[in-house]
């Protein structure tokens, strides 16, 4: 469960820090700790519980649950696209041709990916990582970088079939576990591929043959960018997803950019009372400040909200980047995806 806590150290570690700051490291030992804590608060109360349960029956009381309650693994899901133009994948940002509903059922977040040539959504949980991607092309694939660790020696590729498609499959070791990556073709000019950890080759292709190519899912985010300069247009939208019953919503961003090989990342993060420090800055009707030399930042009620102008992006002057923070629009409520446009 991913706390107001997790989410205020987060944005505050990338407002102090001027980088790119990934929450998933900070929230995952939380958990961590928290599981160890609730585990350890079970064994003190089963005791005390077991002698209460005599006279607790006898007036019809009922023993509450030591633990929280963990929010659906729905909260991890994108709104259902009635698109489903194979054509457009990895060139519509708005749109992932896939779902993985049957994968991310005891994840604990999922960061989703759509455009600039693929698409792809990973997921963590209690249980391990995974990431489904999905390009036109081979090298589209070849292009994403990987983000599982593993010792670096990939051994040799084996011939394989995932839902009656050929493919290949191959695994590079990660300590006591192997990192198995399986590619195929789930339809004539589409390339799928499933890197997640797994004993055997079997295991791994059985994972792949969950994923499905039958239905689709919007990329949103809670906000929009109503200024943009000459020329530009949505490149790419990320958004990561996590089972809290407060808010699904960790970070979400949208790239911006155009013909001239110019872009930009903007990035909102949930960030409750942040308030940004001498901004000075004039961001439509917003005030910004500068996070360095090459990031603009603001507050805007619930989020906290960066511009990248490098590293994450590139080009675009600080009068752009002002502009385009001035069209920022906050939409919909944090907890339901489905009210994201």
């Amino acid at each position: 469960m991913v706390s107001d806590l997790d989410r205020r150290l987060a944005a505050t570690l990338a407002h102090r820090a001027g980088g790119d700051i990934d929450p998933t490291p900070i929230v995952e030992h939380a958990r961590q700790n928290g599981r160890r804590l609730r585990r350890r608060r079970r064994g003190l109360l089963a005791a005390s519980a077991a002698a209460a349960c005599v006279a607790l029956a006898a007036v019809g009381l009922t023993i509450p649950s030591a633990d929280d309650p963990i929010p659906p693994a729905t909260t991890l899901l994108l709104p259902e696209a009635t698109v489903q133009n194979g054509l457009a994948v990895g060139a519509d940002p708005t749109t992932v041709h896939f779902s993985a509903d049957a994968l991310v059922g005891g994840a604990e977040y999922a960061t989703w990916r759509a455009g600039r040539g693929s698409e792809s959504v990973e997921f963590r949980g209690p249980d391990g990582a995974a990431r489904v991607a999905l390009a036109r092309n081979v090298a589209a694939l070849d292009a994403l970088p990987q983000t599982l660790s593993s010792s670096g020696r990939p051994q040799p590729q084996i011939d394989v079939r995932v839902g009656g498609r050929p493919g290949v499959a191959w695994f590079d070791p990660s300590g006591d576990q192997k990192l198995w990556f399986v590619r195929w073709q789930p339809t004539d000019g589409l390339w799928a591929q499933l890197d997640t950890y797994a004993p055997t080759s079997d295991e791994a292709i059985a994972t792949a043959g969950r994923v499905r190519f039958d239905g689709a899912r919007r990329c949103v985010v809670p906000f929009r960018l109503e200024s943009l300069p000459a020329g530009a247009r949505l490149l790419e939208c990320s958004v990561t997803l996590g089972r809290s019953e407060k808010a699904a919503f960790v970070e979400g961003s949208l790239v911006v950019g155009d013909d001239a090989g110019r872009w930009l990342t903007v990035r909102a993060q949930p960030a409750p009372g942040q308030q940004v420090r001498s901004a000075d800055l004039v961001a439509g009707s917003y005030r910004a400040r500068r996070q360095g030399s090459d990031v603009l930042e603001m507050t805007v009620e619930p989020c906290f909200v960066e511009a990248f102008r490098k590293g994450w992006g590139n080009g675009y002057t600080e009068a752009d980047g002002l502009a385009i923070l001035g069209g920022y629009r906050p939409t919909g409520d944090l907890a339901r995806p489905d009210t994201w446009r």
